[in-house]
């Protein structure tokens, strides 16, 4: 018989030094697991960081793809044999009954090959699926050519054909021969392996026939930045808060703005920050900003945009926004979206309408009452789409004490474990 905790869980992730959404929750997970006194091994690609006490660092020294040579990286990103073997010795050496892997990341340094020796371990193994990649070549859904969401059927002949890669077509076969090989090794995974999505609208795209195993969703931990709510009417400056790309869509926000005469402030940097600011001077740039900074910014904000032209599981800076009490205007594609307008804390436009966007600010920077209960309305809702970390890591434990008592071979019964852990 199990025990109601896991004896200890290993976390598997490309990054043990925050490189992103999926590496920050990996290691916060780690911290949070070990101050509950749950043991936690973190294996990861990179040369490690320092850790809290409770906390096994394993780290394989590499470095991500971009850094490596051509030749290097197209090898070691479609299968890193050390990261492989390394995984194998850590499981014959380690394992017992109650260990739980978690894996939240490997297209960076680890490579699919970190899959074939968790198929020992399946039953007890949950993949996180922070974006698309699971079953999408470039994680996205997002045709980065036409700049809009992909309807094809991932790996089916249309999208083998289709050049859809943000850099070119070969990166994009490239990528493809990755997804053979991590389909391959997941599909000796199924059934048996858990998936956690982070919205439960990812799951028609991630598998369009059906899921073939254990799906929970489980929304990301959100940490409200002001302890105040925003008054958000009295504010007439709308707030840009993320990566600085045109995928993100911050090109039709800033011509939107110009149209409707609206203030617009930017705040993130990216590739795309200086043609940005280049061709649309009349508007705020505040670059990278530290908390500090972020919550200046929320402070002065009318309303939060979110104008992403792909279909983006979570936004940070939207519930970040909307636990401040600032409303929120999305773009469609935000899967957040719909939660949003149902819960009348924003409203959305269809993304790349830049009229609709520009009409739509024009609308909001007029009326205040509607400002006023739209922010209402997030400061009562905004903890409905998110979870703190503490409630996260509850939802996590709740999983594994599920698959850890998941004897049989029987279908699981689905289980809301957010909202139990809320």
């Amino acid at each position: 018989m199990t025990q109601a905790k896991p004896s200890r869980v290993v976390i598997v992730s490309d990054f043990s030094k925050v490189r992103g959404g999926a590496s920050k929750l990996a290691v916060l997970q780690a911290e949070l697991l070990a101050k509950q006194r749950i043991p936690v091994t973190f294996f990861c690609g990179d040369e490690g960081d320092r850790m809290p006490s409770g906390i096994t660092l394993e780290a394989l020294g590499g470095q991500r793809l971009l850094d490596q040579s051509a030749l290097s990286a197209a090898a070691s990103g479609i299968w890193n044999r050390d990261a492989e073997q390394r995984l194998t010795d850590w499981i014959s050496r380690n394992d017992d009954p109650d260990t739980i892997y978690h894996v939240h990341g490997y297209h960076q340094t680890l490579s699919p090959s970190v899959l074939r020796p968790l198929q020992q371990v399946k039953k007890r193994t949950v993949m996180h699926a922070h974006d698309y990649f699971l079953s999408c070549p470039n994680g996205a859904y997002f045709d980065f050519r036409d700049r809009k969401t992909c309807t094809r059927r991932a790996m089916s002949p249309a999208c083998l054909a289709r050049h859809c890669d943000k850099r070119n077509y070969g990166q994009k076969l490239w990528r493809v021969s990755r997804q053979a090989v991590q389909n391959r090794l997941r599909g000796q995974l199924l059934p048996e392996v858990t998936t956690v999505l982070i919205h439960r609208d990812m799951e028609h795209r991630l598998f369009p026939g059906g899921a073939p195993g254990a799906v929970a969703a489980i929304p990301n931990p959100v940490e409200p930045l002001l302890s105040e709510p925003v008054i958000s009417r009295k504010n007439d400056e709308f707030l840009y808060v993320g990566d600085i790309h045109a995928y993100k869509g911050v090109f039709l926000l800033a011509e939107a703005g110009r149209q409707a005469g609206v203030k617009l402030r930017f705040v993130g940097d990216g590739e795309d920050l200086q043609e940005l600011k280049a061709t649309y001077p009349e508007h705020r740039f505040d670059g990278w900003q530290d908390q500090k900074g972020l919550r200046r910014a929320m402070q002065e904000a009318r309303m939060l945009v979110a104008p992403t032209l792909g279909p983006e599981p979570f936004g940070l800076a939207p519930v970040e926004a909307l636990l401040c009490g600032v409303p929120v205007l999305a773009s469609d594609s935000l899967l957040l979206s719909r939660d949003i307008c149902m819960k009348k804390m924003g409203t959305s436009f269809a993304a790349g309408d830049t009229g609709a966007l520009g009409a739509t600010l024009v609308d909001l920077s007029m009326d205040d009452d509607k400002i006023a209960q739209m922010a209402s309305n997030a400061q009562s809702g905004g903890h409905s789409i998110s979870l703190s970390p503490a409630a996260w890591c509850k939802a996590l434990i709740g999983l594994y004490r599920t698959i850890l008592q998941d004897e049989d071979d029987s279908p699981r019964a689905e289980h809301d474990y957010a909202k139990a852990a809320s």
